[in-house]
């Protein structure tokens, strides 16, 4: 089990600043996830001060094919947003990236564990990994998390011993921080690699 924490207001308020038109995704939770739906109707409000939002909420953001088949319904009026805003883990946050690999996708949440039992009711665990750190920096990775898909765990970028793409410590893994770099580098984005914010 675990839950999301909005992430602090000014955080987001930057991050999301450039872009006028949002599409603000909002995931239901789960049996695994706690998200307070208050706290993301909340967020709701305070971004339509600057922005125009479009709200949208459903269930299971994680699950690719439901949420690709109802991204399916709303292409149009996604295609006419300048960025995605997404309330759920950090899970939601990289499978939604991964439909809509043309828009800007940020996450507006930290993934915390809670101590108990944790069951696999996710679909595609594996794919989309969290490492439940509660300091999530897909926002500033092209939403591709360094701590999971980085076999170091490196946050400060890419150890330099991959070889054409692949991991120098697991070779059938693609080298994580290439990956980012590359998403970022085909969003535009390349700069957000500047900011001060890993530790």
């Amino acid at each position: 089990m675990f839950i999301t924490k909005p992430k602090p207001e000014k955080e987001i308020l930057d991050i999301v600043q450039p872009y006028e038109k949002l599409f603000y995704l909002i995931c239901n939770g789960c049996n695994e996830v706690y998200v307070s739906i208050k706290d993301a109707l909340n967020y709701s409000k305070i971004l339509e001060k600057k922005h125009k939002v479009t709200v949208e909420i459903l269930d299971y953001i994680c699950n690719i094919d439901y949420v690709n088949k109802y991204l399916s319904f709303l292409s149009k009026e996604i295609e006419n947003q300048d960025a995605l805003i997404i309330f759920s883990c950090g899970i939601g946050v990289a499978t939604l990236s991964s439909l809509v690999s043309e828009k800007k996708v940020f996450g507006i949440c930290n993934t915390f564990y809670l101590t108990g039992y944790k069951g696999y009711n996710l679909p595609y665990e594996g794919k989309f990994d969290c490492a439940l750190c509660g300091s999530c920096y897909l926002n500033y990775t092209g939403t591709i998390c360094p701590i999971t898909s980085c076999s170091k765990s490196l946050l400060n970028g890419p150890c330099g011993g991959a070889k054409n793409g692949k991991c120098e410590v697991d070779k059938t893994k693609d080298c994580g921080w290439e990956k980012i770099i590359l998403k970022l580098k085909n969003l535009n984005k390349l700069d957000l690699l500047n900011k001060q914010i890993f530790i």
